[in-house]
């Protein structure tokens, strides 16, 4: 059966909306609601508090690496006017499959101070292709890491097999936008292809993209340790948040390495269209996780509702 096209994405999203949903009701339908409600009423609201500075803290360093992004191709804007783009970005892409909605960022500043739309488009794939890589370097690590870390009987095939899926996406999107920001390899693509008949004159439109892409490029490498550096900085920042996040509802069991390592890790999730925004697979990968190394699952219910409000 033939589906209009104009269809297709509300469907999509019906179907992911509903399978998110499928799996939180599986995941929670045996915790004592009561005593999770309770751990929720108990909670250590200063030490919440400050987890939350620490959460806008991670948000707030990616926008750093935005900023320096767009000052190597003299098109930043006020560092106040990449802030409110980047958290609106950062939004939007909170609610979208894959966090493709980070890709409307380049909008955002066009609106708030006239950024043009390809310097904007050529810093946000910049700091994305940092971002992939950098996510999947520390994601595999962690995947090494939580492997050893956990009883081996408890170590489930599936969710295993799914986070290296992640980690696999996280590193074709890094190279892809690599090669799009960083290497000659788009341009040299893009001028085979206006040879081609027919195909050949739609492809020549992108003849100009290309130009102004390339000439930022070299720029742009300006921008590489700052990037990676404040990609680590909101790796860290987010660790902390969920380490006192955790404290903050006596969850004790987890160390600090297990959170640090756990937020990227869990995270891949979000680069797997199989759920609206990784709603669901992340809180399942949090509860196989900490469920690994014996924290109580009445905490881990708790723990995940916070994290989804934090994230969202």
């Amino acid at each position: 059966m033939h589906i209009p096209s104009k269809l297709k994405r509300p469907i999509l999203l019906t179907i992911q909306a509903a399978v998110s949903i499928l799996l939180l009701y599986l995941l929670f339908r045996n915790v004592d609601l009561a005593q999770a409600q309770q751990i929720l009423q108990t909670t250590n609201l200063p030490i919440l508090g400050v987890s939350v500075v620490f959460f806008i803290l991670s948000s707030f360093a990616i926008g750093v690496a935005l900023q320096s992004a767009l000052k190597a191709t003299d098109a930043a804007p006020s560092f106040g006017i990449t802030m409110l783009a980047n958290f609106g970005g950062q939004l939007l892409s909170d609610v979208t499959p894959a966090k493709s909605g980070y890709f409307a960022t380049p909008v955002l500043l066009n609106q708030l101070k006239a950024v043009p739309i390809e310097k904007g488009l050529m810093s946000v794939m910049a700091v994305g292709a940092g971002n992939f890589f950098v996510k999947a370097i520390i994601s595999t690590t962690a995947l090494v890491y939580f492997i050893y870390r956990m009883p081996a009987d408890v170590m489930n095939p599936t969710i295993t097999n799914a986070l290296i899926a992640g980690i696999t996406i996280l590193v074709i999107g890094g190279v892809g936008l690599a090669v799009l920001v960083w290497t000659n390899y788009f341009s040299g693509v893009l001028e085979k292809l206006c040879r081609l008949p027919l195909v050949g004159r739609v492809i020549k439109k992108l003849q100009d993209i290309r130009t102004l892409f390339a000439q930022d490029k070299a720029a742009l490498r300006k921008s590489i340790a700052t990037i990676v550096v404040s990609v680590l900085g909101s790796v860290l920042f987010s660790g902390i948040s969920l380490y006192l996040l955790a404290q903050a509802i006596g969850m004790t069991e987890p160390a600090f390495a297990d959170l640090l390592f756990m937020g990227p890790l869990t995270a891949v999730f979000m680069y797997v269209p199989v759920t609206f925004a990784g709603l669901g697979l992340q809180e399942a990968a949090y509860v196989f996780l900490l469920s690994g190394i014996s924290a109580s699952p009445e905490a881990i219910l708790p723990f995940a509702v916070m994290f989804a409000v934090l994230n969202g």
